[in-house]
């Protein structure tokens, strides 16, 4: 037991590494600053720590505690009333589907990390939910106004549609990458 927290709080460490990844290749990706696309590339580096943590604890609580590692960060830089849920409830989700497949079946754990990979999702839904509440928390974070101006990314049809592909697409990948990084690595690690 001792030995299945420690390694979820590594794994919880490593995925929170791959937001940082995430949101560097985001910016190179779109240099406006906005976050826009770090949730598509945090799925695709994360989705070997995800997989690979999915087969050495298999055990309900290991996902959720890395959703709720995500929450937590954005709950402590402020991120706006709210950008904290998608940590916990993507994480509490796809806790429960691979869970139903009891962390073996393949098909569910790579559904789960579908589902985990809107955990990142909480500060674009927050700017597309509540725009003027989003704007106020980035000035009281210290933000211009020409920084803010420059990051609003609007919540039309096609944005939507573009930001949700663009996380499945990563996700898609990601998972495919770390279900084959996970049969190699799950015994050595």
């Amino acid at each position: 037991m001792k030995k299945s927290i420690l390694t979820t709080l590594l794994f919880a460490i490593l995925y929170f590494l791959c937001m940082g990844i995430g949101v560097l290749l985001g910016n190179l990706f779109d240099q406006t600053g906005n976050m826009f696309y770090a949730p598509a590339f945090t799925a695709l580096v994360g989705g070997s720590v995800y997989m690979i943590l999915v087969a050495k604890v298999p055990r309900f609580g290991a996902i959720t505690t890395i959703g709720l590692v995500i929450a937590l960060f954005f709950l402590g830089t402020k991120h706006g009333a709210g950008a904290f849920l998608p940590g916990i409830i993507c994480g509490l989700l796809a806790d429960a589907v691979a869970n139903l497949g009891k962390y073996k079946d393949q098909t569910k754990n790579f559904l789960s990390f579908l589902i985990f990979a809107f955990s990142t999702s909480g500060p674009i839904l927050l700017m597309w939910i509540t725009p003027k509440a989003y704007m106020a928390t980035l000035l009281a974070r210290g933000k211009s106004q020409e920084y803010i101006d420059r990051i609003m990314v609007a919540p039309n049809p096609g944005t939507i549609l573009l930001f949700v592909a663009s996380v499945v697409i990563g996700a898609l990948l990601g998972a495919l990458i770390g279900q084959a990084l996970s049969k190699k690595f799950a015994q050595k690690i």
